[in-house]
């Protein structure tokens, strides 16, 4: 009898899942609730995603040019093609400039004080502030670079990875970098224009990505406006559209800069095609 009784009990226990059971319910319900929160969000920044690269690839410029020196191309080359042959060795290397220590954001946050940096938050590019130093792996990029293929549309750039082709244009870099990539992107209407900010900083003097990055670290700022002014212009000189030291930082972007126009200004794109 007592057997049947201890079988009897261990039933109705299993039967009503007994503390643990329960315990063990509640937590699987409250992980299934997570998970939809989770699926839930990342659905609804795909869809954010989906509009800003819809919205972008409609707003790209007709005729935006880069700088750079145009690339021979190979006659034989057919579309998706790729640029290089496997079988070929690229000697180059990728090369990030001017701070090769990527800090740039570091010195920013250490040079600012409390109250500059409220209103540097407070700017387009607020948001760099809470960025950690990223590791540049050029030989990373240099593959990446070598999977690159031959397509008809100059403004993208596609590469093949495996078996697929994937592109990436402005607007996914609208995405991955959170700059504004609509808009008025002509530099020639910023050529003349009075500047106070550059007259003060930079009197009689060539500015160069080097000069900016000085006057920043070194200068001791009597006006919070001024300085974040100028955490703006090093941001975007030695680190957005980073080149050697030496060279001349283009005049429209120091007027842009220092007539308080930049925040409206889309620095996605020549960011992009820099």
């Amino acid at each position: 009898m007592e057997n049947v009784s201890d079988d009897g009990d261990r039933d109705d226990s299993d039967r009503s899942g007994g503390s643990g059971g329960s315990s063990d319910g509640s937590r699987g319900s409250a992980l299934q609730t997570k998970r939809k929160r989770v699926v839930e969000k990342v659905k609804k920044e795909d869809v954010r995603n989906e509009k800003k690269m819809k919205q972008v690839a409609e707003d790209l410029p007709k005729d935006y040019d880069s700088e750079d020196l145009e690339v021979e191309v190979r006659n034989d080359l057919k579309e998706w093609d790729l640029y290089f042959k496997p079988s070929e060795k690229i000697q180059e290397k990728v090369m990030l400039f001017p701070n090769q220590d990527n800090i740039v954001v570091k010195n920013i946050n250490s040079k600012l004080t409390k109250d500059q940096r409220k209103l540097f938050r407070c700017t387009c590019f607020g948001y760099f502030l809470d960025s950690h130093p990223v590791g540049f792996q050029s030989q990373l990029v240099h593959n990446a670079l070598h999977g690159e293929v031959y397509q008809k549309n100059e403004k993208e750039m596609w590469f093949k990875f495996g078996d697929e082709n994937f592109r990436f244009s402005l607007a996914e870099f609208a995405v991955v970098s959170g700059l504004l990539c609509v808009g008025d992107a002509d530099l020639s209407k910023y050529t003349h224009r009075e500047n106070a900010f550059v007259d003060r900083y930079f009197c009689d003097q060539t500015v160069t990505v080097s000069a900016v990055e000085h006057r920043f670290m070194y200068s001791d700022f009597k006006s919070d406006e001024y300085a974040v002014k100028m955490a703006v212009l090093y941001l975007v000189t030695n680190c957005l559209i980073s080149s050697v030291y030496s060279k001349k930082v283009p005049v429209e972007i120091l007027n842009i800069i220092g007539v308080d126009e930049y925040g409206s200004f889309p620095w996605g794109i020549p960011v992009y095609f820099c």
